[in-house]
């Protein structure tokens, strides 16, 4: 019984070494925020469920079929024998970061409804994830996500929220009010970069953000520094921790892979500073390979390298 739902839009992602404008090859991988953390749980030994709408398509069927290899449970998914599944494409920009460009709009999941609410099965959730993205697709999907919330908030399950800002989805103005009700009035967990919490009229010292955000109501925040690792409070304590140093192929969904971990170690109830070492160490594994997806570690594999990492400061 999945412990773990998140509530999204999941996609197909095409990647390529080549710079912006440039022909050439693309390589295939499954993507969307929500879904990156649905199968980042299941690897990390908790199951998960996924509640969305998902096109009756060939990139569809190529993300269901990801989900049940890695155990994700379907049965709040929703097959739309109208609309498509969303696609992205990533090439590399000057500066030898990502170039996103979505094809996105009128996508099954952006018709995800209040309507298909009433259709999910909360039994045995725990944790209820979901995202900005979740909620900027489309204005069935906020209104969809409030009904989500609201139930919930009724069944005493813990909402995780991560603020995964696209500014290409909407306002900056419509992105703070949102965040902020859904901060304030919803979310136990939340995560976030320094770039969003800036936008939220956060800014100053990384400790300093974690501290008042967690006065906004949150019982864990979690803030995501990149290079610089992570901050992450709770009511015991705020503690920074440093990113690991790792071979570097793709930080696709490496934020996602933090959120994962995040999850987990809510869930397991670790410590503060474990928490931190654990979910740094969950993101820099993701940045191994190419895609969201490919380099998300197994138990057994994240086990191993905090092993490793932990005899290599106790020299």
């Amino acid at each position: 019984m999945a412990e773990v739902m998140c509530f999204g839009e999941p996609m197909v992602g095409f990647f390529t070494r080549l710079k912006e404008g440039k022909t050439g090859s693309f390589e295939m991988a499954i993507g969307g925020d929500t879904s990156n953390v649905a199968l980042g749980v299941n690897k990390l030994g908790h199951p998960s469920s996924y509640l969305t709408r998902i096109g009756n398509d060939f990139f569809g069927n190529a993300i269901v079929d990801a989900w049940k290899q890695g155990g994700v449970d379907l049965s709040n998914v929703i097959t739309d024998y109208v609309n498509g599944t969303g696609i992205y494409f990533a090439t590399y920009d000057s500066r030898g970061g990502h170039q996103f460009f979505y094809k996105r709009k009128g996508s099954a999941a952006s018709f995800f409804s209040v309507t298909d609410t009433k259709l999910a099965n909360f039994e045995g959730i725990r944790i209820f994830h979901l995202s900005g993205i979740s909620q900027a697709i489309s204005r069935s999907c906020m209104e969809a996500s409030y009904e989500l919330l609201s139930r919930c908030s009724s069944e005493k399950i813990r909402i995780s929220y991560d603020l995964n800002y696209r500014e290409a989805l909407w306002s900056r103005d419509l992105f703070r009010s949102t965040a902020l009700y859904t901060i304030r009035n919803f979310a136990s967990l939340l995560s976030l970069t320094e770039e969003e919490a800036s936008l939220l009229g956060f800014q100053g010292d990384p400790e300093e953000i974690v501290r008042t955000l967690l006065s906004e109501g949150p019982e864990y925040v979690g803030l995501k520094l990149g290079s610089r690792g992570c901050v992450i409070g709770t009511e015991k304590g705020i503690v920074s921790s440093n990113a690991f140093e790792t071979r570097v192929v793709d930080t696709t969904g490496a934020g996602d892979a933090f959120t994962s971990a995040f999850l987990v170690a809510v869930l397991e109830g670790m410590e503060t500073g474990d928490m931190a070492f654990f979910a740094n160490a969950v993101a820099s594994a993701v940045c191994g390979a190419v895609g969201s997806t490919s380099g998300q570690p197994s138990r057994n594999e994240i086990e191993a390298f905090i092993q490793s990492q932990a005899k290599g400061l106790n020299k």
